[in-house]
């Protein structure tokens, strides 16, 4: 389905939101894991513009079942859906803690903190993290299940049909 490719490039943050949440917790090598978790956070689809486009042209389209609805409504002639209004909310504080994870992952890594994912100085770094993982969590169970399965089904590499 063309809506569950759409919905391919979110489930892939989500993935990377994932991997950053375990290098940021290793206690081993905490400094690696916040420079890893720094460079995954530098790549394009974590910059607001693109990270807002990205989330816009699966949730724009998912919850109209009318063709002409949805494009009456990316032509601002109509009022967006109940979904809708609660995938944008979800969505700008998913932004709003990247976006704190970004910064605070900048700082640590320039003060070459090396205490440990248990230190103190981690409180903020794992709440931001964990925020941005619990919003993708609420964003995909605003998701229909049909398409959320074979949107995985396309990252896993065994691609199914409704």
């Amino acid at each position: 389905s063309s809506y569950a490719k759409l919905l391919v490039p979110i489930l892939e943050i989500e993935t990377s939101l994932q991997t950053i949440n375990q290098w940021i917790h290793q206690t081993d090598d905490f400094v690696n894991g916040l420079k890893l978790a720094s460079d995954v956070l530098t790549n394009p689809q974590f910059e607001k513009k693109q990270f807002k486009k990205t989330f816009n042209a699966f949730g724009d389209n998912i919850y109209y079942t009318d063709p002409d609805r949805a494009n009456l409504y990316l032509g601002g002639g109509a009022t967006p859906s109940k979904e809708q209004s609660m995938a944008y909310l979800i969505r700008n504080d998913i932004l709003t803690n990247v976006e704190a994870l970004q910064a605070e992952v900048v700082y640590l890594v320039a003060e070459n903190v090396k205490g440990g994912s248990d230190a103190g100085f981690t409180t903020d770094l794992f709440k931001y993290c964990d925020s941005a993982l619990g919003g993708m969590k609420k964003y995909l169970a605003l998701v229909p299940p049909e398409e959320l399965k074979v949107a995985q089904s396309f990252i896993a590499g065994t691609p199914v049909t409704k």
